[in-house]
C-alpha cells in the first residue's frame, strides 16, 4: 500500500510540474522534481495511458490534459484530445504522401491554436513551429476555412465582435465586412482557405510560408482545420492547391469520420 501511495503521489508531483512549468521534456522532468528517469518514463507511460498526458508530434515534449486552477495559467481546450488522436495518423499519412507538412489547429473562441504538426516528418525544412501558439480567425488558412462553414450571419457577428481587437481581429489585415465575405464566398467555391499575408511591420507573421486550410468537423460542428504548409518560392497557392488539395481533404474527411464517433457533448 506504501508502494502505490508512493507512486500515487510521484504521479501528482509530474502533473503539477507539468502544470506549473507547461511542456517538458523527460530532462526537465528529471531536473525539476529529482525522480529517476526509470520512474519517470512508468509514470509517463501510465499517465498517457489514462489520457491524462500526452506527448506532442511535433516537438516531443510531455503536456498535462487535466487543469489545476491554481497552478496552471491556462486552460486546456475542451476537445483537443479526440483532435490530435484523430488527426496525428491522418496528418502523418499526408505528410508521408505529399511531403510537405501539416498544422493541426483547435478553434477557440478568440483565436485558432495549435495543437500538434508534422514538421518533423516533413522531407522539406520548414520551421518547427511552437505548440499552442494561436493565430487569427481572420489571417489564418485554417481559420478562415472554419468561418467557411458557418452561415453568413453568424460571420457577421463574429467580425462585429472582433473589429476593436487589433490584435486579433480583421482590422489587421485590411478586412471590411464585406472584404472577409468576398475572402469567403472564395473558399467555398474553391474549396480550401489560403493564408492572408500580414503587413511586412508584423513581426509576428511569418512571411516565408504559404498554407492552405481545410476545416475539421465533429458531428457537422467545426471544431479546427487541417493545414499543408510549403515554401513561398516553390510554388503559387492555386498550383499547390492543384497538386495536393485531394489529399488534404481526403485526410480532413478521415479526421471528420473519427471525431463523428468519438465526439462528447462537453467538446466545443
Amino acid at each position: 500500500m506504501l508502494k502505490e501511495n508512493r507512486s500515487l503521489d510521484r504521479g501528482i508531483e509530474i502533473l503539477e510540474t507539468l502544470a506549473r512549468e507547461g511542456a517538458m521534456s523527460l530532462a526537465d522532468l528529471h531536473r525539476a522534481t529529482g525522480l529517476p528517469k526509470s520512474t519517470l518514463r512508468r509514470l509517463l507511460q501510465t499517465l498517457i495511458a489514462r489520457k491524462i498526458v500526452r506527448r506532442s508530434l511535433a516537438d516531443k515534449l510531455y503536456r498535462t490534459l487535466v487543469v489545476f486552477p491554481d497552478i496552471s495559467g491556462e486552460v486546456m481546450p475542451k476537445g483537443m484530445l479526440h483532435i490530435s488522436e484523430a488527426a496525428i495518423p491522418r496528418a502523418l499519412a499526408l505528410t508521408k504522401e505529399i511531403g510537405w507538412p501539416s498544422d493541426i489547429h483547435i478553434r477557440e473562441t478568440r483565436a485558432m491554436r495549435i495543437i500538434d504538426n508534422t514538421r518533423h516528418a516533413s522531407t522539406f525544412h520548414v520551421e518547427r513551429g511552437q505548440i499552442n501558439q494561436r493565430v487569427s480567425h481572420f489571417g489564418s488558412a485554417t481559420g478562415l476555412a472554419c468561418l467557411a462553414e458557418m452561415k453568413d450571419s453568424e460571420i457577421a457577428t463574429i467580425y462585429e465582435a472582433f473589429k476593436p481587437d487589433l490584435q486579433w481581429g480583421p482590422v489587421r489585415f485590411g478586412l471590411d465586412l464585406a472584404g472577409l465575405m468576398a475572402r469567403i464566398e472564395q473558399v467555398r467555391q474553391v474549396g480550401y482557405a489560403e493564408r492572408l499575408s500580414a503587413p511586412m511591420s508584423d513581426p509576428d507573421w511569418d512571411t516565408d510560408l504559404r498554407a492552405i486550410a481545410v476545416a475539421i468537423k465533429a458531428r457537422g460542428r467545426v471544431v479546427g482545420g487541417l493545414s499543408v504548409l510549403w515554401l513561398r518560392p516553390y510554388k503559387p497557392v492555386e498550383e499547390f492547391a492543384r497538386l495536393h488539395l485531394e489529399a488534404l481533404q481526403t485526410a480532413a474527411a478521415e479526421i471528420n469520420t473519427t471525431l463523428d464517433a468519438v465526439w462528447e457533448d462537453a467538446a466545443p
